[in-house]
């Protein structure tokens, strides 16, 4: 049987400069984690929250609150002067589109527009946190 030495490394120290130029990098890296599963947290329970809403025998009115939740997209998208307005315009005609079909088709189109909603509402909370 062959070994093979292995020799130690001795104990780096970090110097008092590295270590302040550290610690701001761990502080900002410490936020963003934080913000991070903050923002998973919103959207995993409004996840399991539209797939439950979806198995309710409601259709007319889980439609009819995805059709406001379109509305208030759209009002958001004329009120505002960014680039986001486009986005938002977008989510609004989606959400309108879905509620449509969640009334004429079926009620698993509310996990679609609930899925969009949790992407918006994921990037809003990580947004806000960070």
């Amino acid at each position: 049987m062959s070994t093979y030495p292995v020799s130690m490394q001795p104990t780096q120290l970090l110097h008092a400069e590295a270590r302040q130029q550290l610690k701001p990098a761990l502080t900002v890296s410490r936020r963003e984690t934080v913000a991070l599963l903050g923002a998973l947290m919103a959207a995993t329970t409004l996840v399991s929250l539209f797939v439950w809403v979806a198995g309710v025998a409601t259709n007319n009115l889980i439609a009819a609150g995805t059709w406001g939740l379109g509305f208030i997209f759209l009002g958001l998208a004329i009120d505002s002067r960014k680039w986001l307005a486009i986005w938002q315009l977008t989510m609004g005609a989606a959400l309108l589109a879905l509620a449509l079909l969640q009334t004429i088709v079926s009620p698993d189109f509310t996990i679609v527009s609930g899925a969009l909603v949790t992407t918006w509402v994921a990037f809003t909370v990580f947004g806000q946190l960070r």
